[in-house]
């Protein structure tokens, strides 16, 4: 795949993330997470409901505002411009053009349900990438394609299964062409048997390099697509390593315990 995710600055990590903390109240769901993620990486981030997956996921893109840390994507602080006395939350206009290179696919579906399947990815085109109609119908043809949706084109959402609108989702976020690919529990809310069709598209994505970070509780998925598999707890990262070294004998406790927990409800 040519695009953003291969091009930028320098060898350092494409996704930075430092000591990055977030607070709802008096709960503290981040406590200092660092993660680096490459360019053209896959990592998977595994742990119990409430370890903090899901919020440091929608930090990276700001859907959540956190507290204090850093999150920079390509060189650039997601969030924030200046230090210190000086350190200001960027406006919605700087947000919306660093927001529109990090994808995201969501648990739930989100689209428009009065746009059709074609319109749906094309919407990010027209209104943030400012394409002309004729360029931006052409990409979200080709991408409704290439995930098995050809014939879906003129569909409305309530017309397509689950697994079908969980792809036109996946659609939407890479024909954007962006630098990463955050992916948020995408197969939770399919039945068993939909799953396979959208794991198939995130693993076709993954084979031609796109960066991803994907909550997920697919452990035999996130063992066969991931460079690294990333474990939370308590809302830091206590784990992190190859599949091999995370789900081979750990010796963490509280990760065998979770892997434990999983393998019997599975």
């Amino acid at each position: 795949m040519s695009g953003n995710n291969l091009s930028g600055s320098g060898g350092g990590p494409l996704v930075r993330v430092r000591d990055l903390r977030k607070s709802f109240g008096a709960n503290e769901v981040l406590r200092g997470v660092d993660l680096d993620v490459a360019r053209g990486e896959v990592v998977s981030v595994i742990g119990a409901s409430g370890s903090g997956k899901t919020t440091m996921l929608r930090c990276v893109n700001l859907l959540e505002t956190y507290d204090a840390g850093s999150i920079e994507v390509d060189g650039v602080e997601v969030g924030y411009s200046g230090s210190g006395a000086a350190r200001r939350r960027r406006g919605e206009r700087e947000l919306a053009r660093i927001r529109a290179d990090i994808g995201m696919v969501f648990q739930l579906f989100n689209l428009f349900p009065h746009l059709t399947a074609r319109d749906n990815v094309m919407l990010g085109l027209r209104k943030v990438r400012r394409m002309a109609h004729a360029e931006a119908r052409d990409i979200a043809d080709r991408w409704l394609l290439r995930v098995g949706l050809g014939d879906k084109l003129d569909s409305l959402p309530y017309e397509l299964s689950g697994g079908q609108q969980q792809r036109v989702g996946i659609a939407r976020a890479v024909a954007m062409n962006p630098k990463v690919l955050l992916l948020d529990e995408i197969t939770s809310a399919l039945d068993p048997e939909l799953v396979g069709e959208v794991l198939n598209v995130v693993r076709e994505l993954a084979a031609e390099g796109m960066t991803m970070i994907l909550v997920t509780h697919e452990m035999s998925f996130a063992r066969d697509v991931s460079a690294r598999v990333v474990f939370m707890e308590a809302g830091r990262v206590a784990v992190q390593g190859t599949p091999r070294e995370v789900f081979g004998g750990q010796d963490h406790e509280r990760l065998r315990s979770f892997l434990a927990r999983i393998e019997m409800r599975h």
